[in-house]
């Protein structure tokens, strides 16, 4: 899907519309440009922390690239290694890594952000903290996030559930939940999977 809407292939069938205009008929670069990609796994090269987040803007100024890597809860890690932005970002862990992918996001500054996984084979603090980064980074944008960690989507204007290559429900966490359809299974079988019912009883233990 992201390769379609980020026009690396065209459509064998059907049309895909950019604000009521096909996709088909605008520039390539122009479309790219005003695009940024957060992946499971995001091009960090053999260069300084510095160097890999100027990526999303080889114009921008270190302040600059301070100011996007606060915006994705970043820097006071970045200040905390032995060379600081001058570190090779290849000695980050992947969750730092992830966050440097968003920090080029903030430098880009592109109106129209894809995120695939986001927080694939991350723990629960950087996943956290990756979550952080990407509210921050929705703020006045369109951002497409495909996930299927529900918490990632959950606060989405519009979730798309899809199976076996299509979609079969569309709306808000509330109004899918309440269809007691596809939504709802995965929704119930994730909080299951994760015990919510003994969590919130260990928050209400701990707040009695």
């Amino acid at each position: 899907m992201i390769n379609l809407l980020d026009k690396f292939y065209a459509p064998d069938s059907g049309e895909i519309l950019l604000d009521g205009v096909s996709l088909a008929d605008y520039d390539t670069a122009f479309v790219r440009s005003r695009i940024g990609l957060v992946l499971q796994r995001n091009h960090i090269f053999n260069g300084s922390v510095e160097e890999n987040i100027r990526y999303g803007n080889p114009d921008a100024s270190f302040e600059q690239i301070q100011d996007a890597a606060k915006k994705s809860y970043i820097h006071d890690q970045i200040m905390a290694l032995p060379q600081q932005y001058a570190t090779s970002a290849m000695a980050l862990s992947g969750g730092q890594q992830q966050r440097i992918a968003i920090a080029r996001m903030f430098l880009k500054d592109p109106p129209i952000i894809f995120m695939d996984e986001p927080t694939a084979s991350l723990d629960a603090i950087a996943t956290e903290q990756i979550k952080n980064s990407m509210d921050a980074i929705k703020e006045g944008r369109t951002v497409v996030v495909i996930s299927h960690s529900i918490s990632q989507i959950i606060d989405a204007d519009c979730i798309h559930v899809m199976q076996n290559g299509r979609i079969v429900e569309s709306g808000t966490h509330e109004k899918l939940y309440a269809k007691a359809g596809a939504y709802k299974e995965i929704f119930d079988a994730m909080a299951r999977s994760l015990n919510v019912e003994k969590i919130a009883r260990t928050y209400d233990d701990v707040g009695d």
